[in-house]
């Protein structure tokens, strides 16, 4: 029986695993994104994930077993891209034993877009999770100039209605308020970062205030790694916090353009609401 990707990630172990699928024969840690994922279980489960893809150097798929034990797997996917106007489409299938690595070999080098789709299957009875990665290429830098002014700690964090993830009053204490104010890359108040799954601010990391779940305000505070201030950023622009079963997103309540509204987590339905930009 296939489950949704949000509902499918039910296992306390799951953690462990999510962390290790992110890094893929070919990418590293800090290089790899998550484009989505599924889930399936039972006798020979399966399930298929589609995804569009921009800019992808490479994509990596990754298919574990969940609960169960470690058995013989296919993963089969269709890559169709795009690069300068031209299309092509590449195919291919893997069978091995879970857990079961696969690079796909991509029609173009360093495509504008693709559009991918696996299929993975366990021949046994167990749960399984299937987990599409990719990289993006990096264009060299120009050499900075001797007299140009450092670039700032961060970037702004774009959602909603040109609204920005902003920490109110630029505060670095903890519990300082997550809210929305007008996008403006000059204020220091909106710079953040976003490494190993943590949106920094100011030395403090974007939480879920005491693990609260759907609908409790985000705030501010030590960074220590914790599954309430981990956030999965997918291809659609969405924070899945990894807390609470993978369930919950960053959410601008009520698609407010209100400055100074307090952000929380909620049931991620890939609303507008709870589209964010990169930094």
């Amino acid at each position: 029986m296939q489950r949704s990707r949000r509902a499918a990630v039910v296992y306390a172990s799951l953690t462990g695993l999510l962390a290790a699928v992110a890094i893929t024969a070919g990418a590293t840690a800090a290089a790899a994104n998550t484009a989505g994922f599924c889930s399936a279980s039972g006798a020979q489960a399966s399930c298929t994930e589609t995804q569009a893809i921009t800019g992808p150097a490479s994509v990596s798929l990754s298919l574990t077993v969940t609960q169960g034990s470690n058995q013989s797997a296919s993963v089969a996917w269709t890559a169709d891209c795009s690069l300068a106007g031209q299309t092509g489409q590449t195919s291919s299938s893997s069978t091995g034993m879970t857990p079961l690595a696969v690079n796909l070999k991509l029609p173009f080098a360093n495509p504008d877009s693709c559009t991918v789709s696996a299929t993975g299957t366990l021949t046994g009875t167990a749960s399984m999770l299937l987990t599409m990665t990719y990289t993006t290429g990096s264009s060299p830098s120009p050499a900075p100039s001797p007299s140009a002014a450092p670039p700032p700690a961060g970037h702004v964090v774009k959602g909603y209605a040109g609204k920005c993830l902003d920490d109110a009053r630029n505060s670095s204490a903890n519990g300082a308020k997550a809210v929305i104010w007008t996008c403006n890359a000059a204020d220091k108040a909106q710079l953040w970062t976003y490494s190993n799954g943590e949106l920094v601010h100011n030395g403090r990391c974007l939480n879920d205030q005491a693990w609260g779940g759907s609908g409790t305000k985000v705030i501010l505070w030590t960074c220590n790694h914790a599954l309430n201030e981990l956030w999965t950023h997918l291809s659609n622009g969405e924070y899945v916090l990894n807390a609470k079963g993978y369930r919950l997103c960053l959410d601008d309540p009520a698609y407010s353009t209100r400055n100074g509204t307090r952000l929380i987590v909620y049931t991620c339905k890939d609303s507008a609401n709870q589209r964010w930009q990169q930094p």
